[in-house]
């Protein structure tokens, strides 16, 4: 990978006369509608910017040779920057190695805590978690009783998200009465999630899941079993499939964060960086929201689920 890295830092004064500057945005995995949105962006800005986009990301986080594979060919297409999403601490190694070299890299969604990258664009995770948790007590009760499905351990965002729900619903006196990991692949994830919840003898209130898959494949799980909408299920991310159950009150609610805005302002943030510009903030939070079905039309939210609002 090393060599891959030098032969990027010396092509890119080379291509940048001749053609339009591209940027790469390389998101943890693919396939969902969250990695969508942020291609979506990233795509907004660089039509805005005069750039390309070379958007590609694996088809599974547990896969961290095909994210490297793909910095790879990104490589190849002479790019200025990098906009990542790093499904590894590994990647921290290499990120650093295009800083020296002078091709910055800003992280999306998620880092591993070093000061590699020229900024991040992500979520408060712990303070998402929270909300979600905060919003699980109140519908509740203080006797509550709960699941909690993880994702994967040692993905930063997931983990902080977890964090922050379980130390809200701990404050507000509920019981967590399953806590488990139940995977980043949906497949997998189902899979987990229907035995877990088979194997549970003792009744339970509330589920909470920490990002889309595991949402979409709790939520599965729960119709399998005839449980959807007899018991609170709050998770993270929109989807149309989320807009479906909302609507049947098999999802209680879910905490929206804003990709867009991950793509958009990442693609501009490594592009000024790139034209040697320091940003005036290192962490940039675009936000989130709480929606349920009653909030679904509300015009504060209407720009950020328009698309999946579309028939």
């Amino acid at each position: 990978m090393r060599f891959v890295l030098l032969a990027w830092c010396a092509s890119v004064s080379m291509g940048a006369s001749a053609e339009k500057a591209c940027i790469g945005v390389v998101p943890a995995g693919g396939g969902y509608a969250f990695w969508g949105e942020v291609g979506r962006g990233a795509r907004q800005a660089g039509l805005e910017l005069g750039l390309d986009i070379y958007f590609r990301g694996p088809s599974d986080e547990n896969n961290p040779d095909a994210q490297k594979e793909i910095l790879a060919v990104i490589a190849q297409k002479r790019c200025s920057a990098l906009v990542l999403a790093p499904n590894v601490p590994e990647r921290a190694k290499e990120v650093a190695q295009l800083r020296l070299n002078g091709v910055p890299t800003v992280y999306i969604d998620r880092s591993f805590g070093g000061s590699e990258a020229a900024a991040i664009v992500a979520t408060d995770n712990y303070l998402a978690g929270g909300v979600a948790g905060r919003e699980m007590a109140r519908i509740l009760g203080k006797h509550g009783r709960v699941v909690v499905f993880r994702m994967k351990r040692g993905v930063t965002s997931t983990d902080d998200r977890e964090r922050g729900f379980m130390a809200a619903v701990k404050a507000a006196g509920l019981s967590v009465v399953l806590d488990e990991w139940i995977g980043s692949n949906v497949g997998e994830a189902r899979t987990r999630s229907e035995s877990a919840l088979e194997r549970l003898k003792q009744p339970f209130d509330g589920i909470f899941t920490p990002n889309e898959s595991t949402t979409l494949a709790t939520l599965s799980s729960l119709q399998k079993a005839g449980l959807a909408g007899k018991v609170r299920l709050i998770g993270f991310d929109m989807s149309k499939a989320f807009i479906d159950a909302l609507n049947k009150d098999h999802l209680y609610g879910v905490v929206v964060q804003r990709p867009y805005q991950m793509g958009y302002l990442g693609v501009r943030i490594a592009y000024a960086a790139a034209s040697g510009k320091a940003p005036e903030q290192n962490v940039i939070d675009p936000g989130i929201f709480f929606v349920t079905r009653s909030t679904l039309n509300s015009p504060g939210f209407a720009q950020d689920l328009e698309p999946f609002l579309k028939p």
